[in-house]
């Protein structure tokens, strides 16, 4: 099985997917942004770099998807990251229509290959609060793009979770302080054996 977390950029997803892992006992993966050759660059001017980031992420996130590709039908894995995330942000960040249109079709190749999520399960968060995470994880290159584009980020992650069609479930991080309360992984496996066990 393949529980995947999903949200903003800084709503939680690494600290939930590796506390729900050691509670579940279960593998994790947890995504290898810092092998994008372009992240900084894209960081410091989207504009001119979208198309290079979001073709390597879309690459480096099939390639981490696939190795575990023969795992998930006999053991659970808890991933901080799925490959949905990648259409989300070329919508955001590629204005080129040629180069979506390219991106469309990659992503198009890459999908059937890889496992999809069994569960996913969306962090939200007020874009405040997003913004007060970011700037307390001190990542120096999250610090030079403006708190707009996070806010962008954020919505569309809520119409993304909105559209998903696969079961799912939604955590409120103000609610959900997983890093004050160890104790809400247990909460958070009831929601998901619950939401499992519906048809």
């Amino acid at each position: 099985m393949l529980i995947s977390i999903d949200g903003c950029v800084g709503s939680g997803k690494t600290t939930v997917a590796k506390g729900l892992a050691s509670f579940r006992g279960s593998s994790v993966l947890l995504e290898s942004f810092e092998l994008n050759p372009f992240l900084r660059m894209f960081y410091e001017d989207p504009s001119s770099t979208a198309i290079e980031t979001e073709f390597s992420f879309l690459l480096l996130h099939f390639h981490q998807l696939k190795t575990i590709a023969a795992t998930v039908p006999t053991s659970e894995v808890i991933a901080d990251f799925h490959l949905g995330k990648d259409l989300l942000y070329a919508d955001l960040n590629l204005r080129d229509q040629s180069a979506r249109q390219v991106f469309q079709e990659l992503y198009e190749l890459c999908s059937p290959a890889v496992p999809k999520p069994d569960i996913l399960i969306f962090l939200t968060a007020p874009t405040s609060l997003i913004l007060q995470r970011i700037r307390a994880r001190q990542r120096d290159f999250e610090q030079e793009i403006e708190p707009e584009y996070y806010a962008a980020v954020n919505a569309a992650y809520e119409l993304n979770f909105r559209e998903y069609r696969g079961k799912k479930l939604q955590l409120p991080m103000e609610e959900w302080d997983f890093a004050k309360d160890s104790s809400l992984y247990n909460a958070l496996d009831r929601l998901i054996r619950m939401e499992m066990s519906q048809r």
